[in-house]
């Protein structure tokens, strides 16, 4: 076919475009008024030949300013282009069968058979004048050229299968497309919908593109698989307050088998439930209830072992992240009698409204008891030994032992089931005077091998005015460290303290971890070792501190007291004990953290780490090591107790930061796989520290991995992908949305399982419409100028030559 179109041989400078416009303007303005000024002598008809002419005018002196040309082609239609949408996402690697119990098939094998039988009607297609455009889609949309379109080989390991993307893609208007679209070709399991809200969605765009939209199913109706197709759980829970977690298995093929669904904290078994799978498809829905037992960032696993013969096991596993926090910290304070000491303790842990304070005084000795008269009323009440140290023990979270005599109050018997609460995990404090330490109360091997100090002493209580010195190890620990940062150096600018218990370390430090942050100046034990005067140890799971003086409260009330930054010395001393006995994030120097804990594939992930000083302000120029490694470090899922060990995968990324002006660095991880992550950072120490680790001592925490030190810290995310692509294997569904689709689209549905190949006679969009797009091929082009030649200069001074006449013989000049 011919086509004529007018173009523009010359384009004028910008000033010259703005004076042309400006005398057409003009020129035609004045021609229109002077055609509707009233006027008795001239005839209408003269007023419409003087307009006339001058637009025959104007019409000629554009046309030669910009040099017209009219351009005359011959074109036909270039052909029409039908594209070929490959799923490449993980479900395509699933292979099922055709009947329950017959040969399985991969899906991604089905989608290259079907391809291959249908090569005659391909090279029909192509002889038809059609172009093929074969691309594979999940995220986004991968084309493929030369063999990989003629055999659609590939890896089916899409996190995600967004049909709708791929389908919009194709109806962006800014796409520079030789050949106009004529159809489309799906070739799926039809796993690309999560919900009813999203089918909707692929079925309007696909609508949307206006082209019959044929669809080949390469599913089958039987498979094999459990999954773990949801979770219901909080990105929150409280410490030893019971949380419940929801999973909803579903299987196919399985129905009536007995398996176990596994709940995991960070690798670690935590509970498990029989259960019975249900029939294909059936929902059934596995509680967990849990009372986390320590504070932190945990990734919880919903796990059901792999069984024989399923399609995959990437789906038999869910992970989530908690963080577990504290409600209110319980503290038991029990006291052996009032004293200043006593006094200053109890005020400063009532006034902390997340402290739920149990305090009790002893007022009445086994001397009392044995002088008093029975008979009398009594307005005291006993003291509650049994329920305190027997039954409601392991519900507190620090217990203080305030100058208590355990032999004279009868807390004997009960003094290893103290030392058991510690090793579960309780925090345990123990502070002298004259009934404390002085008596053996407890020297029991059991409690011996949980304190920093040799408990099989009896330690007199020793009266005398000293100021306690700091140890290597008090300069660098969170209970101490600040003496260290503070403007007097040590002791020096503090109170005296009046009194102490004639102590002994541990012979055993490096078993528990224990250590001596403050000593005497001048007292030694019988090795020539200073007398410790505040020692801590980590035994097992949890912390002891021993204070070996009731004098302390001198440091909160002494006259011309010095405040450290802002602060109490006595605050500083006993908040900081607190936080590093209840293993508070905030007692630690360096502080990692996440935007958030969970991620969507393809979203970046920031990493932000703070610096503080040993009295916690902020810290620049730290060098900090990072890495980041998968918690779920082997994709099978474990048959037995025996989870993967994180720890020996070797990092996925990793690198240093030093800090800014204010104490921080931050990260950002891009491009991560879907997977459950540890982050961990690492301090380097300064040039006068070192790191509390002790190479002798077993560091491992109750899960097995290795303890962080002090000058570390650890966060855990997950990056998940935008769909649960695994969550729902069945083909069924999937096959009726790709027929629902096809209809939709005016397109076909076939199946391959049903024995379907693509047809000869492709259902594509009418050959008229196609025509209205730009999709045309120029065969020949002539341009004929239209201002270059006699015939343009006769028109124009003919137009102004004939306006000047007319106006003149009637009088407008």
């Amino acid at each position: 076919m011919e086509r004529w179109t007018l173009a523009a041989g010359h384009m004028p400078p910008l000033w010259t475009l703005g004076l042309l416009t400006l005398v057409v303007v003009v020129a035609i303005s004045e021609a229109a008024w002077t055609f509707t000024r009233p006027r008795a002598t001239r005839p209408r008809r003269i007023g419409l030949a003087i307009l006339a002419l001058r637009l025959v005018a104007v019409l000629a002196l554009v046309g030669l300013t910009l040099e017209v040309t009219l351009r005359i082609e011959q074109v036909t239609p270039s052909g029409r282009r039908v594209v070929v949408l490959v799923d490449r996402s993980a479900s395509m690697a699933l292979a099922d069968a055709e009947v329950t119990g017959g040969a399985t098939t991969r899906r991604q094998t089905r989608a290259e058979a079907v391809w291959k039988a249908s090569s005659d009607a391909r090279v029909a297609w192509r002889d038809d004048g059609i172009v093929l455009d074969v691309r594979t889609f999940d995220l986004s949309t991968h084309p493929l050229a030369g063999e990989l379109a003629e055999t659609l080989t590939a890896t089916p390991d899409g996190a995600a299968s967004d049909l709708a993307g791929a389908l919009s893609e194709l109806a962006q208007p800014g796409r520079r497309e030789t050949t106009p679209l004529a159809g489309v070709v799906v070739i799926s399991d039809g796993l690309v919908a999560s919900d009813d809200a999203a089918d909707g969605h692929v079925q309007t765009v696909a609508q949307s593109l206006g082209v019959p939209i044929t669809t080949v199913a390469t599913g089958a109706p039987a498979i094999i698989d459990v999954s773990v197709a949801n979770v219901r759980a909080g990105e929150f829970a409280f410490v030893e307050n019971v949380v419940e977690f929801e999973a909803a298995i579903v299987a196919h093929g399985l129905a009536g088998a007995a398996t176990t669904v596994q709940l995991r904290r960070d690798g670690e078994l935590v509970s498990e439930t029989r259960i019975r799978l249900p029939a294909d498809g059936i929902q059934r829905d596995v509680h967990f209830e849990v009372a986390p037992d320590r504070v932190g960032q945990f990734v919880y696993e919903i796990v059901v072992p792999g069984m024989e013969g399923e399609a995959t096991q990437a789906n038999n596993r869910r992970a989530f992240v908690v963080k577990v926090l504290r409600d209110k910290v319980r503290v038991l304070h029990v006291a052996g009698r009032p004293d200043w000491d006593v006094r200053a303790l109890r005020s400063l842990l009532r006034r902390d409204p997340n402290v739920e304070l149990l305090s009790y005084y002893i007022l009445r000795g086994i001397d009392d008891i044995s002088r008093e008269d029975t008979t009398a009323p009594l307005s005291l009440i006993p003291f509650p030994t049994e329920e305190l140290f027997e039954e409601q023990l392991g519900s507190f979270d620090l217990v203080i032992l305030h100058n208590f005599d355990a032999v004279r109050h009868h807390v004997g018997q009960y003094v290893d089931n103290m030392a058991r609460y510690v090793l579960e995990g309780g925090a345990l404090v123990l502070i002298g005077g004259d009934l404390g330490l002085a008596d053996g109360g407890y020297a029991t091997p059991a409690m011996a091998a949980v304190m920093p100090i040799d408990s099989r002493d009896r330690a007199g209580l020793t009266e005398g005015r000293f100021r306690p010195g700091l140890t290597d190890a008090g300069r660098r620990h969170p209970i101490t460290a600040w003496l260290a940062a503070a403007e007097g150096t040590s002791w020096e600018a503090l109170p005296e303290l009046s009194d102490f218990n004639r102590l002994s370390m541990t012979s055993r430090p490096a078993t528990i971890g224990a250590s001596a942050l403050l000593v005497h100046p001048d007292d030694s034990d019988a090795s020539g070792q200073p007398r410790p005067i505040l020692a801590v140890a980590e035994p097992g799971r949890g912390r002891t501190m021993v204070l070996a003086t009731g004098s302390t409260w001198r440091l909160g009330f002494a006259p011309d007291l010095p405040l450290i930054d802002g602060a109490r010395p006595y605050d500083l001393l006993w908040l900081g004990a607190v936080r590093w006995l209840l293993r508070d994030d905030s007692s630690g120097r360096l502080r990692l953290e996440t935007d958030r804990p969970r991620y969507r594939v393809g979203e970046t992930v920031e990493l932000r780490v703070e610096t503080a000083t040993a009295s916690y302000s902020p810290e620049p120029a730290v060098d900090v090591t990072w890495s980041v490694r998968r918690l779920d470090a082997s994709s099978a899922v474990a048959t037995d107790d025996d989870a993967p060990d994180p720890s020996a995968a070797p990092p996925l990324r990793g690198g240093e930061w030093t800090t800014d002006g204010l104490g921080r660095a931050r990260e950002s991880l891009q491009a991560l796989p879907v997977g459950a992550y540890e982050a961990i950072a690492r301090r380097t120490p300064a040039a006068d520290e070192t790191d509390t680790h002790d190479d002798t001592r077993d560091d491992t925490s109750d899960d097995g991995r290795s303890a962080l030190s002090q000058h570390e810290s650890r966060r855990v995310f997950i990056v998940e992908p935008p769909g649960r692509e695994l969550a729902r294997v069945d083909a069924d569904p999937g096959t009726d949305r790709l027929r629902r689709l096809a209809e939709a689209a005016h397109g076909e549905a076939l199946s391959v399982v049903a024995g379907d190949t693509l047809p000869r006679a492709l259902p594509l969009a009418d050959p008229s419409n196609l025509l209205a797009t730009d999709g045309m091929r120029v065969d020949t082009r002539r341009d004929v100028p239209l201002w270059n030649g006699w015939l343009a200069l006769v028109v124009l001074v003919g137009a102004f030559g004939g306006e000047w006449l007319v106006r003149r013989r009637h009088g407008e000049l």
